[in-house]
């Protein structure tokens, strides 16, 4: 049983692997690169629960690759771990795992940051204008 399960999630891993490669244009070790990415966005959505995970299947999946009789003899790894990685895959695919979220949150807040700034500009113009008006109907200028 233990081998039919680590061969399902050696290619549940490979399909994930090159998800994130292409997700984060990479070449090669996409799973390593999503996690070193995942690494720097501390604030990132997710990341506290999804890095571990990330961690503990890419530690499986070296032991699975490497490792003498591996595929037959471990046994940690269930359906819900493979099922897991299907779905976050998919999420990695369709650019709504952590880092595609984090990314679109840092553009909306550079782009308010941006509108805020030309926003205090115009109220400032405004209200030196209204000022200018008010002092010209006091005759004061």
């Amino acid at each position: 049983m233990a081998n039919k399960i680590n061969m399902s999630f050696f290619k549940a891993y490979i399909d994930l692997d090159k998800a994130c490669a292409d997700r984060l244009g990479v070449d090669r070790n996409g799973v390593s690169a999503y996690i070193n990415s995942l690494v720097e966005m501390r604030f990132a959505p997710e990341r506290s629960e999804v890095l571990p995970r990330l961690i503990k299947y890419r530690k499986a999946r070296n032991i699975i690759a490497h490792e003498q009789n591996a595929m037959d003899e471990l046994d940690e790894l269930t359906k819900s771990d493979i099922q897991w990685l299907n779905r976050f895959a998919k999420s990695v695919s369709h650019k709504r795992d952590p880092i595609s979220r984090y990314e679109r949150k840092a553009r909306r807040y550079a782009i308010w940051k941006k509108v805020k700034g030309v926003l205090i500009i115009l109220l400032a113009l405004a209200l030196v204008a209204g000022g200018a008006y008010i002092l010209k109907m006091l005759e004061i200028i």
